[in-house]
């Protein structure tokens, strides 16, 4: 197997690894976001698959020979490429998961201390979000950079060709109760994020509540919006520690999911 001198078999193969990393890299955090450059996308894919395919030829995880029975009639290529790209779908998707987590519970902290109004467009999410929640998310990633997870997210993609072959895609009952829990454990994680600036927010209000019976004349409500703020943003620091600990936490519970979804999916049942 040389450069520019593929055989069918090997140029539908080839084609079909390249379908499987086109759509991963299209949707991933960071990467698959719309800020990032469609050209940009498709060259690292294409030189992903450039790397992964010789070694995955050569280890005998892909076997180009079955090329000729899938590759045999256009139903048949259709067939196996779809199923590719589903496949690349639900890795892409398992990977967000771990960062709607982060950003769910950011969210929820933004809320508590009052930015609900003061949102603006995230182009990682392609929707609008708080303050709050762009700054822990941009620390999240870079934090996920930092400890080399997209080098990781590669390599996890490169090893499910090992459980769920080209064209062996099939959804499985044991797959989708992964995905009831990993959804469940997404909200777990949000709530965790919150759950200092919601604590340290409702003693907050408490201390408001009786500041208000004992001094009627105070504006409780203009007071509020300062006090809760202020207090939000200063747990916010104060426990940077602590959720750069639970973001890694996720991360690994992510990779985790991504190994029960291949496990599920090559499973067949």
């Amino acid at each position: 197997m040389y450069l520019f001198q593929f055989s069918n078999e090997e140029m539908l193969t080839f084609f079909a690894v390249l379908v499987r990393y086109s759509v991963l890299f299209a949707l991933i955090p960071f990467v698959g976001d719309r800020f990032v450059p469609a050209p940009v996308k498709v060259l690292l894919a294409l030189s992903v698959t450039m790397v992964a395919f010789p070694q995955l030829v050569h280890t005998g995880v892909v076997n180009v020979e079955a090329a000729k029975a899938w590759g045999a009639s256009v139903s048949g290529i259709t067939t196996t490429l779809g199923l590719e790209a589903l496949f690349g779908l639900t890795l892409a998707f398992v990977a967000r998961l771990t960062f709607d987590a982060i950003v769910f519970g950011a969210n929820l902290s933004g809320h508590f201390m009052g930015f609900a109004a003061a949102s603006s467009y995230d182009p990682h999410q392609e929707t609008q979000t708080q303050v709050v929640a762009e700054v822990q998310l941009a620390l999240a990633m870079m934090l996920f950079l930092a400890i080399d997870g997209h080098h990781l997210l590669i390599r996890s993609t490169i090893d499910s060709y090992g459980t769920v072959g080209i064209g062996a895609f099939q959804v499985t009952k044991s797959f989708a109760q992964v995905l009831i829990k990993m959804t469940a454990d997404v909200i777990t994680f949000g709530v965790q994020i919150a759950a200092p600036v919601a604590v340290s927010l409702f003693a907050v209000n408490v201390a408001f509540g009786v500041m208000s019976k004992a001094m009627p004349q105070l504006n409780v409500l203009v007071l509020s919006f300062a006090v809760t703020a202020l207090v939000g943003l200063l747990v916010l620091g104060l426990g940077l520690p602590e959720f750069q600990a639970g973001v890694k936490e996720i991360y690994v519970r992510g990779f985790e999911w991504l190994e029960a979804a291949k496990r599920t999916i090559g499973q067949g049942v």
